[in-house]
């Protein structure tokens, strides 16, 4: 006897951009994605991005979580943990929750680490002017 029981949640649906296949344009998916291939245009992930070690992103990515084997240059905006494998080429402003970073790993750029709040705030007076802070 077959289930009738079928998954109607988008969260557990995987994409796959496989080697060799090129894509130019914007990505937008409520699930996760993996690219194997190449990419040149903004991703949006619902889910977890996986770029494998063959892969390449040029552009703008989003999403919850990701893990870099393969290059990414751009900008990742990535809401927690951010992974750069051993393999990976990342040349980007980064902003995320975590990020953890293996041995061997390149990365030129620059990392905000941002669990909710601002990295440099600057406070505001009661007058409504902000404050000059500086470091020594």
């Amino acid at each position: 006897m077959m289930s009738t029981n079928r998954k109607t949640e988008t969260a557990g649906d995987h994409n796959r951009i496989v080697e060799r296949t090129n894509i130019q344009g914007h990505i937008n998916s409520p699930g996760d994605i993996r690219v194997d291939g190449q990419v040149k245009g903004n991703l949006t992930v619902g889910g977890k991005l996986v770029v494998g070690p063959s892969g390449t992103i040029d552009g703008k990515v989003t999403a919850s979580e990701a893990t870099i084997s393969g290059r990414v240059i751009g900008k990742l905006e990535i809401k927690g943990l951010t992974t750069f494998s051993q393999s990976a080429n990342v040349q980007a402003e980064v902003v995320t929750g975590k990020l953890s970073v293996e041995t061997g790993a390149q990365f030129s750029g620059m990392c905000t680490m941002n669990n909710g709040k601002s990295a440099l705030a600057t406070p505001i007076s009661k007058s409504g002017e902000q404050s000059k802070i500086s470091a020594a």
